[in-house]
């Protein structure tokens, strides 16, 4: 027995990633007054979209565009003769085009959650370059003077490819090390971490005291140090500050 459950409270795009994500085999069905509207998966591939008389992208962005009815899963189902037989999220860009922009919750420099699903895209040379501009962590407030990077970044955060970008802000106990000149030490882990969240290793650090003073001092990682960061004699005095010393550090 298959059973219904109504689209009003589901995002339906997000609904077939679920189903794309998982790796599903059948058809997506709703069924309305004015039609049912079906989509076959097949893996991880789009391969028919059906509404009415409506077949391939102009079927899903029809059901977009009034995303109401009840829904329901078949296991197994394949299409006898399929029109696409493409990714999801090519699929998806392609009829978001034809919708409404909405407005992007943020501002500032934002991140791509799977390098590996912007690969596997097509993407223009504008596109490309946008992209580009993204991994350098140009801001959204900036991007988005231009409307075509305004209009890639709002598909992007409706397919979920981008978040905003935090980086990690480290409490840190200053201590004095004679091993090195002109570099700090802090902990490999936290380097590792912040290389995560900002797609580069990261070669400085800004510094800031209690007392609201800031520094822009070159970094490199060292073992087992925890909340410790190590730093050289001469950068001591240059910068006035003192073993003991606690304070917040982030990459830059």
């Amino acid at each position: 027995m298959t059973h219904t459950t109504s689209l009003e409270t589901f995002d339906f795009l997000q609904l077939l990633y679920l189903l794309s994500d998982q790796g599903r085999t059948g058809v997506l069905t709703v069924q309305r007054a004015d039609g049912p509207f079906q989509a076959f998966l097949e893996g991880h591939s789009v391969q028919h979209l059906q509404f009415a008389e409506l077949t391939g992208v102009p079927a899903l962005v029809r059901l977009l565009l009034d995303p109401r009815g009840r829904f329901h899963f078949d296991e197994g189902v394949i299409h006898p003769d399929p029109l696409l037989n493409i990714g999801l999220d090519d699929v998806a860009m392609e009829a978001l085009d034809a919708l409404p922009g909405k407005p992007l919750p943020f501002t500032g420099p934002v991140r791509i959650t799977s390098p590996e699903r912007v690969a596997r895209m097509r993407w223009n040379l504008k596109e490309q370059a946008i992209l580009k501009q993204i991994e350098v962590q140009r801001p959204v407030s900036i991007l988005s003077q231009d409307a075509d990077a305004l209009r890639l970044l709002q598909k992007l955060h409706q397919i979920r490819l981008i978040v905003p970008r935090k980086s990690r802000v480290a409490r840190l106990t200053l201590a004095i090390t004679r091993e090195v000149q002109g570099v700090v030490i802090i902990d490999e882990l936290i380097l590792r971490r912040w290389h995560e969240d900002m797609l580069r290793p990261p070669q400085t650090i800004a510094l800031r005291t209690d007392a609201g003073q800031v520094h822009s001092l070159s970094v490199r990682g060292g073992a087992n140090l925890s909340n410790t960061l190590l730093v050289p004699t001469d950068l001591l005095m240059r910068t006035g500050l003192r073993a003991g010393d606690s304070v917040l550090v982030r990459p830059t």
